[in-house]
């Protein structure tokens, strides 16, 4: 195995453990679910042996891929609200953070992964699309329509 490459991924991991659990939470909503589809994305990524051409978009990628897989191999597994770690981001209460996981539970797939990644992991809506695999607009679609949607349910909510 390459060195360098292992390393690369244990520094990758130690910089974005944080935005990575995120983000496999709001796929999977489910805390240990979202635990193992990073560990299976690092395990398949070490097995791989070498660097991709860019590693951030990459490594989110294999997050979503091993947690999709778990969850059509799973088909038992009760699917819980999503709900953002209560330590997870600073300046947010324990409420704010279950107030705002309800309101993305919300939204479709589509639009609570973008804004996830948008908001809450600072990626770019290139580095989006290319962890989505889709087009630049339809991810720019999908994270302006969940932020009107959140919008309303937050106004609704707030009556």
């Amino acid at each position: 195995m390459n060195q360098t490459f292992a390393e690369q991924l244990r520094q990758f991991y130690e910089n974005h453990r944080q935005e990575l659990y995120t983000y496999s939470l709001a796929l999977t909503r489910n805390r240990e679910a979202a635990e193992d589809a990073i560990h299976t994305a690092f395990h398949r990524l070490l097995r791989r042996g070498s660097a991709p051409t860019d590693l951030r978009p990459y490594v989110f990628r294999c997050v979503r891929n091993a947690a999709m897989d778990d969850h059509r191999q799973d088909k038992r597994r009760e699917d819980g609200i999503f709900v953002l770690p209560t330590d997870a981001h600073d300046g947010l209460s324990p409420e704010l953070c279950a107030e705002l996981g309800q309101l993305l539970a919300q939204l479709s797939e589509d639009e609570r992964e973008t804004i996830v990644l948008k908001v809450f992991d600072a990626m770019t809506f290139q580095e989006i699309a290319d962890v989505r695999q889709v087009s630049i607009n339809t991810v720019a679609s999908w994270y302006r329509r969940g932020m009107e949607k959140l919008k309303t349910l937050w106004m609704e909510e707030a009556k």
